[in-house]
């Protein structure tokens, strides 16, 4: 999909168009959130976004100017979003926090203390229903980001703690769940020297262990890592290049190691998104050729049961399900489809 896994090239053209296509996603695609069976869709526009509940009403949300939404999480009482915006002060960027219900919202204050000029890709940690802390990049540059994170006691920020140093070069893509022993889990792509691999860390009794990568090193980029908690542990899902496109990958955290790791789609699969909840997760993902999107449905263990799959041109869309009937709708567009699950024997 982006040529030989060189590095100079990969900078050039890969970075340009994979994660200039994420960061498009991010900053114009649906985010979904999962509560009781029922979700929640914020649809990013130009100054605000689109909320749109699970009893069919929509809520009008304005955003800061030149926003970027990349988190959207459901609590117990309501919904929290997390994004960035342009910073004039210091031209960078800064991270904001909203936090709603099905009649308003309310600004939410961002981490305290000294920050870099660039503040990005903040993941929200929420453990059933609470909102936990929350997670993103920081740096004086693109390539001199690290991972930061700050726990939330219910009135106010803890200290922001360091979860991983600046790397030779990227950190991108960051991702994280609560996982069910009450640990913190996080994955990102970082630049090894060589090519960009997925690296993880999780923050348990409140220390972040130190940062290691899932697979064993390699020469090809894996990129855009996502994670979900299940029950006893976590899947991971990322994509790395084979030659020709991108495939996704699988494997699923269980005591302290990712174990089981294989391929779960064809070449050219990219931006996995996990749906649903911890009990019954189910991966979305983008096939290139021909271009389409295909749901996955698993089990804890992370074994396919299922798969259904709807060819579009269209970007991300928003997706729900009804028994073994996968739903897909565009926001904005009068396009709508649906496939029913395959059952994978």
């Amino acid at each position: 999909m982006c040529g030989p896994p060189i590095r100079p090239l990969w900078v050039v053209v890969c970075l340009f168009s994979v994660y200039g296509a994420a960061a498009a996603f991010a900053q114009g695609e649906p985010l979904q959130a999962w509560r009781n069976g029922e979700t929640l869709a914020l649809i990013p526009l130009e100054s605000s976004a689109r909320l749109e509940l699970p009893d069919g009403r929509n809520l009008s949300v304005p955003l800061p100017e030149r926003a970027t939404v990349y988190s959207f999480a459901a609590l117990d009482a309501g919904w929290i979003a997390a994004g960035t915006f342009p910073d004039a002060a210091n031209g960078g960027q800064r991270l904001f926090l909203l936090r709603g219900d099905d009649k308003g919202w309310r600004p939410f204050a961002e981490p305290a203390g000294p920050a870099g000029a660039l503040r990005r890709g903040p993941v929200l940690l929420v453990d059933g229903g609470r909102l936990a802390g929350l997670a993103w990049l920081e740096g004086d540059g693109i390539t001199a980001l690290s991972v930061r994170s700050a726990a939330w006691t219910g009135q106010r920020w803890q200290a922001t703690q360091q979860v991983s140093h600046p790397g030779p070069g990227s950190q991108l893509a960051l991702s994280g769940a609560v996982l069910d022993d009450g640990s913190w889990l996080l994955a990102w792509s970082a630049f090894d020297g060589t090519a960009d691999e997925i690296v993880w860390s999780r923050r348990v009794s409140g220390e972040w262990l130190p940062v290691r990568r899932v697979s064993e090193r390699n020469r090809v980029p894996d990129i855009v890592p996502a994670v979900t908690a299940v029950k006893g542990g976590a899947l991971l899902a990322w994509s790395r290049y084979d030659g020709h496109g991108y495939q996704l990958r699988l494997a699923r955290l269980e005591q302290g190691e990712w174990q089981g790791e294989r391929a779960a789609g064809p070449s050219g699969s990219l931006f996995p998104v996990f749906l649903g909840e911890a009990d019954h997760p189910r991966l979305l993902y983008m096939d290139a050729y021909p271009r389409a999107w295909s749901v996955l449905d698993l089990d804890a263990a992370g074994r396919t049961r299922g798969k259904a799959k709807i060819s579009s041109p269209l970007d991300r869309p928003v997706v729900a399900f009804a028994g073994d009937e996968v739903r897909m709708h565009w926001p904005g567009r009068e396009d709508a489809a649906a496939a029913r699950l395959e059952k994978i024997p």
